[in-house]
C-alpha cells in the first residue's frame, strides 16, 4: 500500500530487504531518522529485527560494525557528515583488508549547515579511501540505492558509502510499503580471518583495491540507477538528489527553456566514464549540479579533457552556480538563465529556503541548562574574574548568543577540553577562570580522552559535565551513561564523577534546580588552583526518550523537573 515516505525511511527499507543484521551509528542530522526508521521496521517485524547500537563515538561504531561482519553478521553504520571525519581512521585499514559480509557506510551531510558546525562535503573520504560511493538521485530511488550498496559490497567485498543530504532526508515521495523486487542479499562464502592491515602488506592490499575499483567501474557503467533523458545540446547533470531539484526546477521553467538533455547521476565514485561520454555525445555544454563542492564536475572537466569531447563543463568552478550553500530551486534556475532566456520573475518564484544566520537559538521550557549558566555568570561576577568558556556541539551552543554570550570557543566534538587546557597552562591569567562545557554524550564521545591529558599535563581549569540523560539535541538517544540501550533496555549506567575520580580530578555532583547548592559548587569548581576540577550537574531533559522510557514521567513543577 502506497504511503508518504521520508528519504531516510526509503534507504532503511532498502538495508531491512537487504538483509542488514547489525545497525550502529552516533546520533546527529542527518542519519538519525534512517537508525529510527530502521527499528520503527524491527518494532513492526521483531522476529526479523537486526540489532542496534548507539556507539560511544563514529570510529568505535565503525569498528563494531566491522567485527560484525567478521561474525557473518551484514552491518549499516549511520553517521552525519562531521561523523565521517572520526570514523576515517578505521575507514583508512577496512579499505584494505576488505569485510567478509556487507558494510555500507550512510553519510549525512549538511548543506547551509542546518544542524552542523559546518557544510563539508564528505564525498572526498569516498575517493581518499577509494570505495565506492553512491548518492540516491530521489525518494522513490533510494531503496534501491540502499539495496545496490549492500549487493556492490557483497560482490566485492568492500564497505560502500551511500552519502545523502538534508534536503533528500526530508523529502517526502508516495513509495509502496513493503518495497516490492527487493530481496536478501546473498553473500558469497569468505573466510573471515585474517582481517590485518600492516606494513607488511599494505601495498598488495592497495593493489587489489585498484584492482576492485577498476571492476567496479564497468559495473557502475550499466547501472540502472544513472539515467538520461532527452537530446538536447545543452546537458544538465543532477548528481544525487540533485537530479530531483533539477527535474523540479525544468518542469517550472519548461516554457522558457530550449531542449535540454537531463542526465541523473547517482554513482559518483569511481565514476560511470564510458556511460557518462555516452550521455553527453553531441552535446555542447554540460552543467553539473550538486551539493557540495565540485567533486564530480572537476572529475567530469578532466575525462572531457582526456576524450577530447567538446563539451563545455560548467557549473560551481566556472560561477554558474554558487559553492557555498545548499543549491536551492531558485539557485538552479539563475544557473540556468546563462544558457537561455529565462524571465527573472520566473526564476524568483522558485523556492529559495536560507539558514537564519548568526546565533538565534533558546532554550527549552523546563531546560536544566540555564540554571547552571546563571550561577556561573554570578560566582564569576562575585570574583570579579571573566569566564572563558568552551563548549562542543550540544545544547550548550544555545550560550553563545543572547542573553548570555557566554561561550567563546566552539569548534567540534571533544574539543571543548583541549581547547581550554592549552589556553589555561600557556596563557595563566589570573584574571580569568577557564572552564570547558560539554555534554553528557559528549563527554563518552571525545571530551574524556581530553581530560585525562590535562590531568596529567597539570591545566589549571573547570570542566562542568550537563548530564541531562541522553543526546538531547539531536533527540534524546542514550549514550553510555543513560542506563538504556537503542532498543530501550537496561544496561550498566558509567557514571562520569566514577570516571573522573580514578583520574584523579576532584569532582561534585549537584542537581540544577537546587539552587544554593548549585552556586556553592559552582564557586567551588571556580578555585581550581593548579590542576583540573569537575562539577557533574545531572538534571534530566525534559524531552530525553530514555527518560520516560521506563515509566518515568517527567513533568514541570515550579520551574523543577522531578519523576513520578
Amino acid at each position: 500500500m502506497g504511503r508518504l515516505m521520508t528519504g531516510e525511511e526509503a534507504l532503511a527499507w532498502g538495508a531491512w530487504c537487504a538483509g542488514v543484521r547489525f545497525v550502529t551509528g552516533y546520533p546527529g542530522t542527518p542519519s538519525k531518522g534512517l537508525f529510527a526508521a530502521l527499528q520503527t521496521l524491527a518494532a513492526s517485524q521483531p522476529n526479523n529485527a537486526p540489532s542496534f547500537h548507539w556507539a560511544a563515538n563514529e570510529k568505535v561504531a565503525l569498528e563494531l560494525a566491522i567485527g560484525a561482519t567478521l561474525a557473518g553478521q551484514p552491518a549499516l553504520v549511520c553517521v552525519k557528515s562531521v561523523g565521517g571525519n572520526v570514523l576515517l581512521d578505521a575507514l583508512m585499514t577496512v579499505n584494505l583488508t576488505g569485510v567478509p559480509t556487507p558494510l555500507v557506510i550512510a553519510l549525512g551531510d549538511d548543506p547551509s549547515a542546518w544542524h552542523s558546525q559546518n557544510e563539508q562535503d564528505t564525498r572526498w573520504l569516498a575517493l581518499m579511501s577509494e570505495l565506492p560511493l553512491l548518492e540516491p538521485v530521489s525518494v522513490s530511488e533510494a531503496a534501491q540505492t540502499m539495496h545496490t550498496a549492500f549487493q556492490i559490497a557483497a560482490a566485492f567485498a568492500l564497505p560502500v558509502i551511500v552519502r545523502f543530504t538534508k534536503a533528500f532526508a526530508t523529502a517526502n515521495e508516495e513509495r509502496d510499503e513493503p518495497v516490492a523486487g527487493l530481496s536478501p542479499v546473498t553473500t558469497p562464502q569468505r573466510p573471515s580471518l585474517p582481517s590485518i592491515a600492516s606494513g607488511g602488506n599494505a601495498v598488495t592490499l592497495h593493489a587489489a583495491l585498484h584492482e576492485k575499483v577498476r571492476r567496479l567501474q564497468s559495473v557502475w557503467d550499466t547501472s540502472p540507477l544513472n539515467a538520461a533523458t532527452g537530446d538536447g545540446s545543452i546537458a544538465v547533470i543532477g548528481v544525487g538528489f540533485c537530479a530531483t531539484k533539477v527535474r523540479q526546477v525544468l518542469a517550472a521553467l519548461q516554457p522558457f527553456l530550449p531542449p535540454l538533455r537531463c542526465v541523473a547521476l547517482a554513482t559518483t565514485h569511481p565514476l560511470p566514464r564510458n556511460w557518462l561520454l555516452s550521455a553527453l555525445a553531441g552535446a555542447t555544454v554540460a552543467l553539473v549540479v550538486e551539493d557540495g563542492e565540485p567533486l564530480v564536475e572537476m572529475q567530469l572537466k578532466a575525462l572531457a579533457h582526456e576524450a577530447r569531447l567538446p563539451c563545455a563543463v560548467r557549473g560551481k568552478l566556472t560561477g554558474e552556480l554558487p559553492r557555498e550553500g545548499e543549491l536551492t530551486l531558485r539557485r538552479i534556475g539563475v544557473a540556468l538563465q546563462a544558457f537561455s532566456e529565462v524571465p527573472a520573475d520566473a526564476v524568483a518564484a522558485l523556492p529559495d529556503p536560507q539558514r537564519p544566520q548568526g546565533f538565534t537559538l533558546r532554550f527549552c521550557d523546563g531546560c536544566p541548562y540555564p540554571p547552571l549558566l546563571d550561577a556561573l555568570v554570578a560566582a564569576c561576577q562575585q570574583l570579579g574574574v571573566e569566564p572563558v568558556v568552551a563548549s562542543d556541539p550540544g545544547c550548550s551552543i544555545v550560550a553563545i548568543g543572547a542573553p548570555y554570550e557566554l561561550v567563546r570557543i566552539k569548534h567540534s566534538m571533544g574539543g571543548a577540553v583541549n581547547f581550554i587546557a592549552a589556553l589555561a597552562k600557556l596563557e595563566r591569567d589570573p584574571q580569568r577562570r577557564y572552564i570547558a562545557l560539554v555534554g553528557d554524550s559528549d563527554f563518552f564521545h571525545g571530551a574524556l580522552l581530553g581530560i585525562l591529558n590535562a590531568v596529567c599535563w597539570q591545566a589549571p581549569m573547570a570542566v562542568i559535565v550537563a548530564d541531562n540523560g541522553g543526546a538531547a539535541f539531536t533527540g534524546g538517544q542514550p549514550h553510555l551513561g543513560s542506563g538504556f540501550d537503542a532498543t530501550g533496555n537496561f544496561t550498566p549506567s558509567l557514571r562520569m564523577e566514577a570516571l573522573l575520580t580514578a583520574a584523579g580530578v576532584p569532582t561534585r555532583v549537584v542537581s540544577s534546580f537546587d539552587t544554593a547548592a548549585l552556586r556553592d559548587a559552582v564557586r567551588w569548581l571556580l578555585d581550581y588552583g593548579d590542576g583540573v576540577r569537575a562539577l557533574v550537574v545531572r538534571e534530566p531533559c525534559p524531552f530525553v526518550p530514555v527518560w520516560t522510557a521506563h515509566g518515568l514521567r517527567p513533568q514541570k513543577t515550579d520551574g523543577k523537573i522531578v519523576g513520578e
